[in-house]
């Protein structure tokens, strides 16, 4: 019903984006003379917490033993809603221009894109509380509530736009109920929200090198008058330093 068929990746880049800011959280645990008895990084991944908490105690349905269960502590994040943001909203006619990369005669435009707000939870698993203290510690001081990122939003436009990421809560909750079998897990859910934007599809048009005017006789002039009107240098391409250069016959 649309027309073509487009892709621009605009989601998805939203959420690598996401991912890439907190990809490198580590944890350090000491022995009971302050030195460090390890540290490593927290797994980060796209998904539900509850898929990974389940994963915990999952048995296998042959043998009835547990799998190798996932270690904790981990992070993982998930869009829990997308909304149109109309304060955000350019005018929807203005079109974006770029020279097309394999073609120079030709140009590659798009409108304006459309602003949406991604609502983002991000869940952060541990089964003790020095853990969880350590990740969001090296969290919540950036989020005054925002913080910025560039992102290459439009590769094939070249766009580049400083994206806030905005801290708006956080929930607690401990998992651990029944007997001394079962496992604990603190779950700590951060909620952000991304001032992102979805563009439309692409169009190649060309690009007019001359202009040739034909005005006509009128009461001034006496015979027809011509106009040509092309770029000096000729071989010039759009994103060249060029003037032009304007014959009358």
């Amino acid at each position: 019903m649309f027309g073509k068929h487009f892709y621009n990746k605009n989601i998805r880049n939203i959420v690598v984006l996401f991912g890439t800011v907190f990809n490198d959280i580590s944890i350090k645990r000491l022995k009971s003379n302050g030195t460090v008895d390890k540290h490593f990084k927290v797994p980060i991944s796209y998904g539900p917490a509850q898929k990974y908490l389940t994963m915990l105690d999952q048995k296998t349905s042959t043998t009835g033993k547990y799998n190798t269960a996932i270690s904790l502590p981990r992070m993982a994040f998930e869009i829990t809603q997308l909304t149109y943001d109309g304060t955000r909203k350019l005018q929807t006619t203005r079109r974006i221009h770029k020279v097309n990369d394999t073609d120079s005669t030709k140009l590659i435009s798009l409108y304006t894109p459309v602003p949406y707000n991604f609502d983002i939870e991000l869940s952060v698993m541990v089964k003790n509380s020095d853990d969880g203290t350590q990740i969001l510690e090296q969290i919540l001081p950036f989020f005054t509530p925002e913080f910025q990122v560039t992102m290459n939003e439009m590769s094939i436009m070249g766009v580049k736009r400083d994206i806030p990421i905005i801290f708006t809560g956080m929930t607690s909750e401990d998992t651990y109920q029944g007997d001394l079998m079962t496992r604990r897990s603190l779950i700590h859910t951060l909620q952000f929200t991304i001032h992102g934007h979805i563009y439309g599809p692409t169009k190649d048009q060309g690009i007019i090198k001359e202009v040739d005017v034909n005005a006509g006789a009128n009461f001034l002039i006496a015979d027809d008058l011509n106009v040509d009107v092309k770029p000096d240098p000729t071989t010039a391409d759009p994103d060249d330093d060029y003037g032009y250069t304007t014959t009358i016959t």
